[in-house]
C-alpha cells in the first residue's frame, strides 16, 4: 500500500501559474533520480512545456537531491546561463531556499528579477513567502495510518494506493514577466 501526493498535478498547476504570468523560460532543478515523486515532478515540468508550445531546453534542468546544497548548485547553473530563466521551479522548497542564497549572492531580487516557486509547503516557506505546491504531508501520514490499522486487524483496502490532491499555495515569490 501506498501514500503519496499527484506530483505530476501539482508541477503541472505550478508550471501553469508561471506561465500565466508571463514565464517562458523556467528553469527546474530535480529531486533525487532515483525517486517516483522527483520523476513525476520533472515530467510534468516537462509535459506542461510541452503543452505549451514550449520546446524543453536540457539547458534549464539542473540535477538536485532535495537538499539546500544542491538547490544552491542548481541555482548557480541556470543563474550564470547566458540566457538565464526568468523563473525556476524547485522540486522541493529546500532547494527553493538555495536558489534564494544564490540570488542575493548575485544581487538578483525575488520576485522582481526572478520569480521561484518551491514544492511541500514547509514551515519556513511560509516566512520567506515563498509560492509552493503544498501536498498535505499531515494527513498523508494520517491516511497511511489508517491504511496501516486496517492492514493489521485484517480488514480489506478499497485501494492499494491512495492519492493525495496538491494545491498551489500563492505567496509572494512570483511576479509578473514583462519584457524589458
Amino acid at each position: 500500500p501506498a501514500v503519496h501526493a499527484t506530483n505530476y498535478q501539482g508541477a503541472l498547476e505550478a508550471m501553469e501559474y508561471l506561465f500565466h504570468l508571463g514565464h517562458k523560460r523556467i528553469g527546474f532543478i530535480s529531486g533525487r533520480a532515483e525517486l517516483e515523486s522527483s520523476n513525476r515532478r520533472l515530467k510534468g515540468y516537462r509535459e506542461a512545456l510541452e503543452k505549451a508550445g514550449i520546446p524543453v531546453d536540457e539547458a534549464l534542468i539542473a540535477s538536485g537531491d532535495y537538499t539546500t546544497e544542491t538547490g544552491i548548485s542548481g541555482a548557480r547553473k541556470l543563474l550564470s546561463l547566458e540566457n538565464p530563466p526568468t523563473a525556476i521551479f524547485s522540486s522541493n522548497d529546500q532547494m527553493a531556499m538555495g536558489v534564494y542564497q544564490v540570488a542575493e549572492e548575485m544581487g538578483i531580487r525575488i520576485p522582481d528579477d526572478l520569480s521561484v516557486v518551491g514544492f511541500d509547503n514547509i514551515t519556513e516557506s511560509k516566512y520567506m513567502g515563498l509560492t509552493t505546491v503544498d501536498q498535505f504531508i499531515s494527513e498523508m501520514g494520517y491516511v497511511a495510518t489508517q491504511m496501516l490499522i486496517k492492514l493489521i486487524n485484517g480488514a480489506p483496502l478499497e485501494d492499494q494506493t491512495y492519492r493525495m490532491q496538491t494545491q498551489l499555495v500563492i505567496r509572494n515569490s512570483c511576479k509578473e514577466y514583462v519584457k524589458t
